[in-house]
């Protein structure tokens, strides 16, 4: 790969844990990166030695990365539009946004991806979806290198952000109230941490290709303790409360679409 401008608009946790993938894979890549936020400007100094600038200047080349709030995006077009050459490559990774939108104010090619923090250690899985047909400036090889990834019409976009992008932080909630059970029914919370700790270390081996319910039926045993807990889980309507949470973050998904539309 020749040598490719990667242009990081916002440095949060979302864009800063791009730049560590990207900084992990030792390619040709040169940064540039954006943040309004001094305070994350000194933490990005401190932590990856980079520079980054309060404004755009000129972006000519490369790859411009939106890691702005969706929010946030139309003021970012009305002020950056004009400094933003069209053979830059626009990768979005904003809840809710369309490519179809951003197309309105600039004729660039747009690929959105929806990633989660795991990028950061170049093993996740990062669902896309483009206005291009071929590979511009290589940058799906690129992301194979921060992990899988798949292509996906951008109508199902809402509720894979729903599944995967707000995913994690489900299932760390999860884990955080199962400390709390452990902790109030006897255990210290310092040995409740480190036995979900191990927990969650321990789940990738028991991942495979069957169904997650074929693989809970072979973990259960017939009036064990495993499936008392099930069975509770069940009567408190478990699934409704996981069906009501994915809803509800799939209706916002798209209620911040209908809200950047209608500014």
């Amino acid at each position: 790969m020749n040598n490719l401008d990667i242009h990081i608009i916002g440095l949060g946790n979302l864009g800063s844990a791009l730049l560590q993938g990207l900084i992990n894979l030792d390619k040709n890549l040169t940064f540039h990166l954006y943040e309004k936020e001094v305070k994350i400007n000194d933490s990005i100094k401190k932590e990856f030695n980079l520079d980054a600038k309060l404004e755009i200047d000129l972006i000519e080349s490369g790859v411009l990365v939106l890691c702005i709030k969706p929010k946030d995006l139309n003021a970012f077009i009305e002020t950056n539009k004009n400094k933003i050459s069209e053979d830059v490559l626009i990768c979005t990774v904003l809840a809710g946004i369309e490519t179809s939108y951003i197309s309105k104010f600039v004729s660039n090619k747009i690929i959105r991806l929806m990633p989660n923090l795991s990028i950061r250690d170049n093993n996740g899985f990062i669902p896309y979806t483009k206005n291009y047909e071929e590979d511009y400036l290589s940058f799906l090889e690129l992301l194979k290198n921060l992990g899988s990834i798949a292509e996906y019409d951008e109508e199902l976009f809402h509720i894979i952000t729903a599944i995967y992008g707000s995913g994690p932080a489900w299932y760390l909630d999860l884990s955080s109230k199962i400390v709390e059970a452990a902790t109030e029914l006897g255990l210290s919370k310092s040995e409740s941490n480190k036995i979900i700790n191990e927990l969650l270390k321990s789940l990738p081996s028991l991942v495979s290709e069957e169904e997650f319910s074929d693989t809970v039926e072979k973990i259960k045993s017939p009036k064990g303790t495993t499936e008392a807990g099930i069975n509770s889980l069940m009567s408190d309507s478990f699934d409704k409360i996981i069906f009501n949470a994915i809803n509800s973050a799939t209706e916002r998904s798209i209620e911040i679409s209908k809200e950047i539309n209608d500014e």
